[in-house]
C-alpha cells in the first residue's frame, strides 16, 4: 500500500534458548530510520499497530489479510482519484 507498510516479524531460538531479541518497538525504530535516512524526509507517523500471531489459523488469516490488503487501495480514504 501506498500510505502504509504491512509486516510479519518471526522470533526464532537455538537450541530451546531464547535469543536475546530487540522488542518489537525498537525493530520498527530501525525501519523507520532507515527510510527516513535513505528518503531524506521524515515519513512515518509515531506509532504503530502490532498484533502477536498465537496460531497457525492466526497466521493464515493475518497473511489473507496482508495479501489482499493492496487490492483495497481504491477505497482507501487517502487514494488520489485516477
Amino acid at each position: 500500500m501506498p500510505n502504509h507498510v504491512h509486516m510479519i516479524l518471526v522470533l526464532t531460538s537455538q537450541g530451546g534458548r531464547t535469543l536475546c531479541a530487540p522488542t518489537v518497538s525498537r525493530v520498527i525504530k530501525q525501519f523507520k530510520g532507515v527510510v527516513t535516512k535513505r528518503a531524506g524526509l521524515p515519513l512515518w507517523q509515531k506509532s504503530f499497530h502490532d498484533h502477536i500471531i498465537r496460531n497457525e489459523a492466526d497466521y493464515l488469516r493475518i497473511w489473507q489479510y496482508i495479501d489482499t490488503n493492496p487490492l483495497k487501495w481504491r477505497e482507501d480514504c487517502f487514494c488520489a482519484p485516477a
